[in-house]
């Protein structure tokens, strides 16, 4: 062998080899995956929407011509659902076109104590006119002293003593739980009704009793909007599109 060929033979063998798919560096002994030395390419801005009304439209107008075979609508949650593309061979990721996201209004407003007056106008201003509001209401507008006197609390029930100036003395009956609809999820569907717990304490000194509404259906009102969400989106869109939830 003469001079050339072994130079030729040193230089091979100090290039990469392929082994399985996997190329190895005698040099400096790296050892790299083919696929993880290629860049992703650019993908496209998701274009954010506060309806599914505003899905539908995206999809069934298809203006960025997608194949709609290949699209998920994904039901991420009660606010929040996806508009996905196929997963890349390479990156092993979905393209997000458009995304919708609705606010929850209760977020800030339930599991604590609160003044009155915050209370009856973050009830009708966050929930629905709908189930046992009105009564909830009603109810409160007849405590109206400066304090509050528990004559009965078995954690279920609490019969709170309400005062209205000197001559008026009554019991107002605090039921427990209350089915109460909230603004939590899309509005382009019906908003579910789930169970609290409304809770009555003597406020600060000189001032109105505090109320406190607490969630008592474990969740069960999340599943029950995503179903809703996702019978709205395949009755919606074209069924050749696909609706996870």
């Amino acid at each position: 062998m003469n001079g050339e060929a072994i130079a030729m033979l040193k230089q091979s063998l100090r290039g990469p080899v392929d082994v399985g798919g996997i190329l190895f560096r005698p040099n400096d002994w790296i050892a790299a995956d083919p696929a993880s030395l290629v860049q992703a390419g650019p993908t496209a801005k998701t274009l954010g929407v506060s309806t599914l009304g505003a899905v539908r439209d995206y999809v069934t107008a298809n203006k960025d011509q997608l194949d709609l075979s290949r699209l998920v609508v994904h039901v991420a949650s009660p606010s929040l659902v996806h508009v996905l593309g196929p997963l890349d061979a390479r990156a092993r990721v979905r393209e997000a076109y458009a995304s919708a996201a609705v606010a929850d209004l209760t977020v800030g407003f339930l599991g604590k104590f609160m003044p009155l007056e915050d209370f009856i106008v973050g009830l009708q201003v966050r929930f629905a006119d709908a189930d046992e509001r009105k009564r909830i209401l009603a109810l409160l507008s007849n405590v109206k002293h400066e304090t509050v006197k528990t004559a009965l609390d078995d954690g279920v029930t609490q019969v709170v003593q309400a005062r209205a100036g000197v001559a008026l003395v009554s019991d107002v009956v605090v039921p427990n739980p209350v089915l109460l609809c909230a603004y939590r999820t899309f509005r382009d569907v019906v908003q579910p009704s789930s169970l609290f717990v409304v809770r009555v304490q003597a406020g600060k000194v000189g001032g109105l009793p505090e109320v406190g509404l607490f969630e008592a259906d474990g969740g069960a009102w999340q599943l029950q909007a995503v179903a809703r969400v996702r019978e709205w989106l395949v009755a919606a869109l074209p069924t050749t599109v696909a609706v996870l939830a």
